[in-house]
Formats: structure tokens, sequence, C-alpha cells
């Protein structure tokens, strides 16, 4: 299969293309040939050496990253009975998946409990950028902070891959949703149900807001949101690790969000997709190993809209 892969970690232009063997299907697994995958963060991380175990342990170099994908079932082992030959998925792959075993690449053989199967109206594309950054932003809106109608949010970084589908999952609870972006993104955001967006360039977001009943931090400004925060009110964050003052504050509910999406998560995208009430905001590149480079070169910038998405095939 060919895949994108380094050969030692470092900046993004060490990523090249070579041909690797395909892995093998369990009696429990599936094979899938990839339409496309999307490159994370954590992708960055991965690249630059900084993640450490579980992710790393069963790491061999050429090492093919990725953790997102969509694709087509070609193998089914003879276990699993949900999914045959043919049918179009998305899911992600384990956070400790083997060094030839990444998303850049053709093909890959994956748990049946991690993936769903593509709804009428997504493409491969949109469905590739959604099981990361879009179970992010569930497990964090409808699971870790349980918001509700007519409650008020802020996330801060709402124009990022998963502010982007924070904005929209806490808008579809009936929440008045509140953000900081960049003027370039103010009218996206408001057109997927930001009632308020705040430049975070000029204006901090203690000077416009007070007493808002939950904060999802995706930047890593959980200082700044609890100054927001209401006594009594809950912040998750992705962005940043809480310090042991802010994890100990006795009004105040701070918590690290470790995310791992599922079948059940994904099941609850899809039915907000279904229902249009979720917007998939993607950045298509055809697969090369230049595109990766460049891929990780914008998310490095920290200027991204929405996700950035290598397409294979259709």
């Amino acid at each position: 299969m060919k895949a994108i892969v380094i050969n030692q970690f470092g900046n993004a232009d060490t990523f090249y293309e070579t041909e690797l063997p395909q892995t093998q299907i369990t009696p429990d697994t599936v094979a899938v040939a990839i339409n496309a995958f999307s490159i994370n963060p954590m992708d960055i991380a991965a690249r630059a050496g900084y993640l450490q175990s579980p992710f790393t342990d069963n790491w061999t170099f050429p090492l093919v990253l990725g953790w997102d994908f969509s694709g087509t079932i070609t193998q089914v082992g003879q276990n699993v009975t949900k999914y045959h030959i043919g049918d179009q998925v998305f899911g992600t792959l384990p956070s400790n998946h083997a060094g030839n075993a990444g998303s850049y690449a053709e093909t890959a053989v994956v748990d049946p409990a991690s993936i769903s199967t593509i709804p009428a109206g997504m493409s491969v594309d949109q469905a590739a950028a959604l099981p990361i950054a879009g179970g992010t932003a569930y497990q964090a809106i409808a699971q870790n902070l349980n918001v509700h109608p007519n409650e008020t949010i802020l996330i801060q970084g709402g124009a990022g891959g998963v502010g982007l589908f924070a904005v929209q999952i806490a808008k579809s609870r009936g929440a008045k949703v509140i953000t900081t972006a960049s003027p370039a993104h103010t009218a996206l955001l408001q057109q997927v149900g930001a009632d308020q967006v705040i430049d975070y360039h000029t204006t901090a977001v203690s000077d416009v807001l007070s007493s808002v009943d939950a904060v999802f931090d995706t930047v890593g400004d959980i200082a700044g949101g609890l100054t927001v925060l209401k006594p009594g009110g809950k912040l998750v964050t992705v962005g940043g690790q809480p310090t042991p003052e802010q994890l100990a504050l006795p009004d105040k509910s701070v918590s690290f969000q470790f995310s791992h999406s599922d079948t059940a998560v994904f099941d609850g995208l899809i039915t907000l997709f279904t229902n249009d009430q979720l917007h998939i905001e993607v950045q298509s590149l055809p697969f090369t190993a230049e595109n990766v480079v460049k891929a990780h070169q914008i998310i490095e910038s920290h200027h991204t809209t929405g996700k950035l998405v290598i397409h294979i095939t259709d």
C-alpha cells in the first residue's frame, strides 16, 4: 500500500511517500480502503515527538501517523456481523496503533466499535473530518458539560476544528453560544449559530462577559474562562492542563477532557448532521507527501478554519 511516513521525529518536511505491506485483519476487525483522512493537532505533536505512552508503545519507523479516516470496507473478520464488504464508513484508529497502521495510507485495519456508517449526503471528506474533532466537541458539550436549553456557554476558539463543531452542538441543545475568534471567522460562526463572537485580538472575555454557565476551552486560556464562569459552573478544557489551584477551586468545576470517540458518539453526530444541525467545514487537498507537509504547516500556524482533509479517492 502507498503510505506517507516519517523516518524520524522533527519538522513537517520530514514526510515522504513509500510503499508498505498491508496489515492483516483478525476475526474481530475489518479492512478499509481509505478514501480520505484528516489532520489533527495531535498529529503535529506526534510528528514532533511530543507524544508519549500509550501513543508510542507500538511505534516503529517508518511511522505512519494519523487517526481519523473515511473509507470503504474491503474485508470483514469472521466474527464481525454489523458491517459488510462495500460499506462506506468513518472512524478513528486506536490511540496506540502500530507504527505501520496509521491513517496516512491507502488501507487500514480497524475495530468495528470505532466506526460508523457514512450517512446519505455526507461526503467522504466531511466524514474523515468528523471523528476526533467532532467526537471531542460532542463529549464536551453533550456529555461532560451536559449543556441545557437557555444556558449560556463560552466556547474559546470557535473557528478551529473542535470549536466549530462545539458551537453547533451547543446551539442544537438550545444554549446561548458565545465564542472567541478572529474577525475573519465571525460571519461563518454566526452562520452556524454563534450568538456572539468576541475578537480575542482586541477584547478580553472578562471585559464583556460574566456569570456564564459553562466554558469549553480549546485554546488553553483556562484562566480567562474562569474569570467569566459563574459560581457552580463547569469548565472543560482540551487546550491546556489545569493547575492544581484551578482544579481545587471550591466554587467552580475545572477538568481536562481525555477524549475517546466511539460508535455511540459518532451516531450522535450523525443525528445532528441528518437533522441539518451540523455543518462540516473542510479544506481538502490531494494525497501527496507535499500536501501532508502543507497541512501540518497550516495547523501549526494556528489559523485554520474547520478541518484539513487529505483526499485519496471517492
